[in-house]
């Protein structure tokens, strides 16, 4: 099984991708090449580093030349010609046997389009959650239910507290790390994400849809593919409460990726927003807290003009852009 490892990078200065690529070396699967999606900057030192590792590892570097991170994931899908496509970041540092796993997998579960890791652990749900769960977060396919995070009819991305226990290997699930998943070359090769955002939330669901909607499973593993991923300040995990609003206003834009494939029911979706963030204002927030609402509240105003006034991806970037929300 051929495999691509690909990543995007932007403004590293050397010393965590040259982790990363050295970590690539010692794979126990030697069957991989490695396709980076770089875009210049100042002092970025990533072409420099690459030509160190040229003689031991198959590399290369697709210049993106504009765009944001939504573009370089879409050279990626364009870009890669593997059996799959592995994808991490600049910053990680994947267990020797990483490619390995994800390709072992794989090659086991040929029903599986879209893998990784489990994220976190489901505790038990209340009656209450499971009442608010059957009423306001139907799925949009019923076979949804088998998943224990799913789109619902409002558009949004939810878990699922009535999954019991799977008799599978792995969970069905829509909630992936685009650190550390795979995916096969019949899901990948025909997916683009919309050019609409700027941290490229929302990518990995997005992508899970479009494994579903191929007649794929996106699933996650309970011991796969181990990787070390730097705690630090990214698109992805912001720590800056300007950093945050922007990323919390992306996320509701899953309503109008969404509507270009399903009606959505956006009279619940405006009672469900509206409940959740009363029972959120009840609750003493930090700042950090406070930016997190004031980025949903912003996302879904964006998200629902561009669909009732036919607007496109670029308006809706454009609006992201009007925010004046910091980026690193």
């Amino acid at each position: 099984m051929d495999v691509t490892v690909g990543l995007p990078t932007y403004k590293n200065n050397g010393t965590t991708i040259g982790l990363l690529l050295n970590a690539l070396t010692v794979q126990t699967y030697k069957k991989f090449s490695v396709l980076i999606v770089y875009k210049p900057s100042e002092g970025d030192k990533t072409e420099e580093v690459v030509r160190k590792y040229s003689g031991q590892l198959d590399i290369e570097i697709v210049h993106q030349t504009e765009g944001y991170f939504d573009e370089a994931l879409n050279l990626l899908y364009s870009r890669a010609n593997g059996d799959i496509l592995i994808t991490t970041d600049d910053d990680a540092v994947p267990s020797p046997s990483w490619v390995e796993d994800h390709v072992r997998l794989h090659e086991k579960y040929p029903e599986v389009g879209l893998l990784g890791p489990i994220m976190s652990s489901q505790s038990p749900a209340s009656f209450f959650k499971r009442l608010y769960n059957k009423f306001m977060e139907p799925p949009l396919e019923p076979s949804f239910y088998e998943y224990s995070t799913y789109y619902a009819k409002t558009g949004i991305l939810v878990g699922n507290p009535n999954i019991g226990k799977v008799s599978t290997p792995y969970v069905k699930s829509f909630s992936f790390m685009g650190v550390n998943m795979s995916v096969k070359r019949e899901v990948y090769k025909d997916f683009r994400l919309l050019p609409m955002t700027l941290r490229g939330i929302g990518n990995e669901p997005f992508l899970a849809l479009h494994t579903f909607r191929k007649g794929y499973v996106s699933a996650n593993f309970h011991s796969c593919c181990n990787i070390t991923h730097e705690e630090r300040d990214s698109l992805s995990r912001p720590k800056s409460v300007s950093g945050i609003k922007e990323r919390y206003a992306e996320l509701m834009l899953s309503v109008y990726y969404l509507s270009k494939f399903y009606k959505l029911d956006l009279t619940r979706l405006s009672l469900d927003v509206k409940t959740k963030l009363a029972v959120w204002n009840l609750r003493k927030k930090s700042e950090q807290e406070r930016a997190m609402i004031e980025g949903l509240r912003a996302g879904l105003r964006i998200a629902l003009e561009a669909i009732k006034e036919g607007k496109d991806e670029k308006w809706i970037r454009s609006k992201l852009t009007e925010l004046n929300y910091q980026r690193p």
